[in-house]
């Protein structure tokens, strides 16, 4: 039975009711105008065989368009296949189309994939397209609209004409995934994973993510530029301006931002009791960061008075989140702080969150 997803109109676009990766290669098979003479084809086979990629690519196309030589999707595939493996996009391309084909060897879509993410890590643009309608149809991986759509507008920016109809139809379609595959790009860049790592590309499609986007990308954009400025780069005053407005509509992790700018004096002056009251809203949220500089802020008296009972209280809190910083500070206190303290900090934290429903004391105790 037909999948009614693979019969709508925009996939029309990539498939023709045959599938894309067969329109892109019958288009490939035109013979190229420049005939190649028998001693360029020796020289190929020369030059190939001693590992020159470049040559082990012309010559796989050659075979695939009998081109000076009899056609043979085996030896295009082997010669592809060769200098795909030596690294070259556009032969790792060349790879997951034979393969997404079945030519030259049994179909096989999730190798297909795998080697269009390979050429795709390299920013070639064609897999990126390539890429993007694999998980458009879910060939060979699980359908996934906002990957489609990601990779569509990196194919896009790198100046593929198809991306851009691609793209253009997707805002049409999937209009509402935007945000997210701007995101989702940010991501691919900062994991270093799918693509090169590259903070700075990183923060460019963050931003235009956050542009239209939620407070938790105002907030994911804003924490990265953080980091870049510790490397040096100073951004405090577009951080100052994204967890303004994360802050402002009360999401806790823009609350909590505004507490670190002002407890580090970060694009704005230094104040300690301005950090507190940002701090203490994001807690009361269920920030575990805040509640844990809470904690340090009541036991060096920045801000707070000083009391060790309430520091621990809200570093005990803290520790009941995966937060690694929160648990080594709970067990420093408490090699500082007498069982009667801590058992009097225990408590007052108990019913601090039973008063305060985001939290989760009961469901994940910190180990004592």
């Amino acid at each position: 039975m037909c999948n009614s997803r693979s019969l709508s109109p925009f996939v029309l676009l990539f498939l023709g009711l045959t599938g894309f990766v067969q329109q892109v290669v019958a288009q490939a098979q035109s013979t190229s105008s420049n005939l190649l003479t028998a001693e360029t084809i020796n020289q190929l086979h020369a030059r190939a065989q001693q590992g020159d990629p470049v040559a082990q690519l012309d010559l796989g196309k050659a075979y695939e368009d009998g081109n000076g030589i009899p056609k043979s999707d085996k030896q295009a595939l082997k010669w592809y296949l060769t200098a795909a493996e030596e690294g070259n996009a556009t032969a790792q391309n060349k790879v997951g189309l034979m393969f997404g084909a079945g030519r030259g060897v049994e179909k096989d879509k999730a190798e297909a994939a795998k080697w269009f993410r390979k050429a795709a890590k390299q920013e070639a643009p064609k897999a990126m397209f390539n890429l993007g309608t694999v998980y458009y149809n879910g060939d060979g991986v699980g359908i996934d609209d906002v990957a489609s759509y990601a990779w569509f507008l990196l194919s896009q920016s790198f100046g593929n004409e198809n991306a851009a109809d691609a793209v253009k139809r997707m805002k049409e379609e999937k209009g509402n995934l935007e945000s997210e595959a701007l995101e989702k790009i940010g991501d691919m860049y900062q994991g270093g994973d799918d693509l090169p790592q590259s903070s700075s590309e990183a923060i460019k499609w963050y931003r235009k993510a956050a542009e239209n986007g939620s407070e938790a990308m105002q907030v994911k954009l804003a924490s990265l530029l953080l980091l870049k400025g510790q490397s040096g780069t100073s951004n405090y005053a577009e951080v100052l301006g994204l967890c303004e407005k994360a802050a402002t509509s009360h999401y806790a992790p823009g609350a909590a931002c505004m507490g670190e700018l002002y407890l580090g004096g970060l694009g704005i002056d230094q104040n300690f009791p301005m950090a507190a009251k940002w701090f203490g809203e994001a807690a009361s949220s269920g920030s575990a960061l805040a509640m844990l500089r809470l904690g340090q802020m009541h036991w060096k008296g920045e801000g707070l008075k000083q009391d060790k009972t309430a520091a621990y209280e809200f570093i005990y809190l803290a520790a009941t989140s995966d937060l690694q910083e929160a648990r080594q500070e709970k067990e420093r206190l408490e090699k500082e702080m007498t069982p009667k303290e801590l058992a009097k900090a225990k408590t007052k934290a108990v019913e601090w969150a039973r008063q305060h429903p985001p939290l989760a004391l009961q469901r994940n105790p910190p180990k004592d």
